[in-house]
């Protein structure tokens, strides 16, 4: 069984364009991402799928020099990038990220991993935001339901393309899915993904503070309990509606 981790990244975001390689401590954001990545006991492959727009040069370059794979395909239609390079890396179970969450934590993934691999699901995510902080989001899927939903929605809005597991979770009577819930200690309304300025303003300033390219999820939201300035720097942020 082959656990392929696709990270979903482009330079042409609308609220803060470039954000996936702005630098934090010298480091561009995406390698925060992908390197903490690295450390899951169960991934097998990680693989950054971008567009194929020349504007993701600077991207790849980055991702590429610092030893991670890029697949390159449709800028829209995120549905079938995702197809296409888990046929290319022959993906069993995909592993669903976004580039923007540069504190991803590896100990979460990999619960999320188990719980999928522990029982009969199509589909897992982690439960954000109602049970778990935004900016941890973890979503996995057998390489079955990724192609049951390119098929399901071929003729479909859009908007079932431009996010690939809405399908899923929309329609629950086609799926087997599962939740991973937090406790108190996670489900609060902390913002630690990254799509405005503010928003980088906060994750910069939490590496700053620890100096630790590692720092793990659970610290991270201790320091934000403990310093309630630092945590509603982004707290006027909404998050795009689907």
């Amino acid at each position: 069984m082959n656990v392929l981790c696709i990270v979903q990244a482009r330079m042409g975001s609308e609220r803060l364009p470039g954000k996936v390689i702005k630098p934090i401590l010298n480091k561009p954001m995406i390698l925060y991402t992908l390197e903490r990545l690295n450390k899951s006991k169960y991934i097998d492959k990680i693989v950054l799928a971008t567009s194929n727009k020349d504007i993701e040069k600077p991207l790849v370059k980055i991702v590429s020099g610092a030893g991670f794979e890029v697949f390159y395909g449709d800028e829209d239609n995120v549905l079938k990038r995702y197809k296409e390079a888990s046929d290319a890396y022959n993906g069993d179970v995909i592993i669903r990220i976004t580039g923007d969450c540069p504190f991803i934590d590896s100990l979460i993934v990999d619960n999320v991993i188990s719980n999928f691999l522990m029982y009969d699901y199509d589909y897992v995510r982690l439960d954000v935001p109602d049970r778990f902080i935004r900016g941890f989001d973890v979503e996995i899927f057998s390489k079955v339901a990724l192609e049951k939903v390119y098929v399901l929605t071929k003729d479909l809005d859009k908007m079932y393309k431009e996010h690939v597991t809405l399908y899923m979770y929309r329609h629950p009577e086609a799926f087997n899915i599962g939740y991973v819930k937090g406790e108190t200690f996670y489900s609060k309304d902390y913002r630690l993904c990254v799509d405005t300025k503010e928003d980088f303003e906060l994750v910069t300033k939490i590496y700053e503070h620890f100096k630790n390219e590692f720092i793990s999820g659970k610290k991270v939201v201790e320091y934000l309990d403990s310093n309630p300035k630092i945590a509603t720097i982004n707290n006027v942020i909404q998050q795009k509606e689907v």
